[in-house]
């Protein structure tokens, strides 16, 4: 080092190159598959932890809508410790419900459809139809879980049916979709989902006020869809489509187009609409022209994939916990750009290589951009795959250029993922030649809940060097004997219609799996590509120096430790001009980047411009 507290310019460098070579190694991933992976495996990986929600819910509204709330427990009580940790509880808060719908609308189009997506070579794209499909899905399931009163029903807008062809003529902004031979009751569903505006309404009665589905979504009219089928219109009203009705409905669609892997595809995008409708009207990809040709062999592209197991209830519930947890949504997608072995003060140059990777293999082709962000943890590809549909990966990527990587913990468990340091395993041995590191320090504190130290860090990126161990708190020394301390996600408890956590049984988990190991595949000697420093700058190391700051600032709350002035001495760690801390307990979601410094402050301010 060239100071107590940052990285030499040689050390600088290093990781830059580690962190380029990376990324740009997921590249030659990517070229080696035509097609995207099954998603199926993946799905199941992500949401096999996740709890389900229960008609038993007490919810909590607000004039942004209504919430579950409880607890996850957390223990590392199947270690061997003669200083037993008792298990701990850390308040979970998700949005089930919202006060409106998600804006959508379409995308331009494009000369070369292939060029965005790739991955569906074929005569036909209907990720825009199916989308539109699996958000009344997804809401008629919410609608049988869900507390108070639900309802579902159609209403009066609809898609123009094939009688009507006449309107279309000549019209640009129509889009037809072959439907074939299906029943009334099936071209009303489907009338109803591709409807302008709101074509249907799932909504929940509670405490005399109205909320919606979380996968509510108002499509704008610049655009109609055409229905072709061989039905005779029906005068009478059909009952509205229940989540079975239109799951057989999704089936015989997907069938008749060969259109599975899109299906699948399409959730993904839908999984993200509660987190990122937030954002201005989300764009639908556009479809193609030649939805409305007869449909002919498409070969063997979605062979093999398992059509009916994502269908089944008991997965979908667990795939809405993860929709509604928009808390979680940003860190479980950012979580490819955490690496365990870089610690607080070497996250600048990290950041610095993997972004300026992404920028030489990608450029401006944000599909490559977000398959990249596939390659590079497959755990959550899923979800970057709905990011592509969505095409909100750069500005993901802007807020990684800035440092905000948000930390979850119950998503981070519930789907496998690692997101911070907090979740790696202690070493056997503690003590090292008479030293602990400072990580270590970290987790034993917040695995015994310490005075002041309950809260998760919100830093994840680990603090460097170590601490003699007679000047570590006395909640770390006691532990010198005990084997494997790590942070064990146990299940999760509802506040339930009676106030009583205790009035729901535990969601326990089916088994403890350890956090996944770094997804990075770290450069090998074959690597042949350029390294460019084109994004390489010492001279901009606030991240770093945030990310400092706030881990330390975590581990030595009550003060500074003998032999650490240097460090608190150190420009980086001088709060003398920082701004107030406070945290709102019921928060578990972290940000690294939450508190700037006006230095920090005065860095974004000049990159954004």
């Amino acid at each position: 080092m060239d100071d107590a507290v940052r990285i030499s310019a040689e050390t600088f460098r290093s990781i830059y190159e580690i962190g380029f070579k990376t990324w740009t190694q997921l590249d030659a991933n990517i070229e080696e598959k035509s097609m995207l992976p099954q998603p199926s495996q993946v799905t199941q990986e992500i949401c096999h932890q996740h709890p389900v929600l229960t008609r038993h819910l007490n919810l909590k509204i607000d004039q942004m809508g209504a919430f579950a709330t409880g607890g996850c427990i957390w223990s590392s009580h199947r270690t061997k410790c003669a200083h037993a940790m008792p298990p701990f509880r850390q308040p979970v808060r998700i949005k089930v419900a919202a006060k409106k719908p998600v804006s959508l609308s379409m995308s331009e189009p494009t000369e070369d459809r292939n060029t965005v997506f790739p991955c569906f070579i074929r005569d036909q794209d209907y990720i825009s139809v199916l989308m539109l499909a699996w958000a009344y899905i997804l809401s008629s399931r919410w609608t049988e879980i869900m507390p108070g009163t639900c309802s579902l029903a159609y209403t009066d807008s609809q898609a123009i049916p094939q009688q009507n062809a006449t309107l279309s003529q000549g019209n640009k902004n129509f889009i037809s979709v072959q439907l074939g031979h299906v029943s009334p009751e099936e071209a009303r569903w489907w009338a109803a989902i591709l409807a302008p505006g709101q074509g249907w309404q799932a909504n929940l009665e509670y405490e005399q006020q109205t909320f919606l589905a979380p996968w509510s979504i108002d499509v704008q009219k610049d655009f109609e869809f055409l229905l072709l089928h061989s039905t005779d219109p029906a005068t009478n009203r059909h009952s509205v489509a229940t989540f079975s009705d239109a799951i057989h409905y999704l089936n015989r669609f997907c069938a008749r187009h060969v259109v599975s892997d899109q299906s699948h595809a399409a959730l993904a995008a839908v999984l993200l609409l509660p987190s990122m409708g937030t954002l201005n009207s989300l764009r639908l990809p556009t479809p193609s022209s030649k939805m409305g040709v007869p449909h002919s062999a498409l070969g063997c592209v979605c062979e093999g994939l398992q059509e009916d197991w994502i269908h089944r209830s008991c997965y979908i519930d667990k795939l809405l916990t993860l929709s509604c947890n928009a808390r979680g949504i940003r860190p479980l997608l950012l979580s490819i750009f955490y690496e365990p072995n870089i610690e607080c003060n070497a996250v600048t140059p990290w950041l610095q290589g993997t972004l300026a990777a992404i920028k030489h293999v990608a450029g401006d082709n944000s599909y490559l951009v977000g398959r990249l962000c596939m390659e590079r943890s497959p755990r959550v590809a899923f979800l970057w795959l709905g990011c592509i549909i969505l095409n909100i990966q750069n500005e993901l990527l802007r807020e990684v250029h800035f440092g905000q990587i948000p930390i979850d913990l119950p998503s981070a468990s519930w789907s496998g993922t690692t997101q911070s340091f907090i979740q790696q395993r202690v070493a056997n041995p503690l003590v090292i030649d008479g030293f602990i590191s400072r990580a270590y320090e970290c987790r034993l504190l917040f695995l015994s809940q310490s005075e002041r130290r309950s809260r998760l860090p919100m830093c994840q990126w680990a603090p460097f060097g170590k601490t003699p161990v007679g000047d570590a708190d006395l909640e770390v020394p006691v532990h010198q004997q005990c084997e494997d301390h790590w942070l064990q996600y146990e299940g999760i408890e509802w506040e339930c219609e009676d106030g009583n956590f205790g009035s729901l049984e535990l969601q326990k988990v089916d088994s403890q799996p350890i956090p996944s190991k770094p997804h990075v595949h770290l450069p090998t000697q074959e690597f042949t590509t350029d390294i460019s420093y084109e994004g390489l700058d010492r001279d901009r190391e606030a991240i770093s120096e945030n990310a400092t700051r706030n881990i330390f600032g975590c581990l030595r709350v009550d003060g500074y430790g003998q032999g650490e002035q240097d460090i608190w001495k150190y420009e980086w760690l001088d709060m003398s001009d920082s701004d107030d801390n406070d945290v709102d307990e019921e928060d578990t979601t972290s940000d690294a980047s939450a508190q700037l410094s006006p230095r920090v402050e005065s860095w974004v301010f000049d990159v954004s411009h």
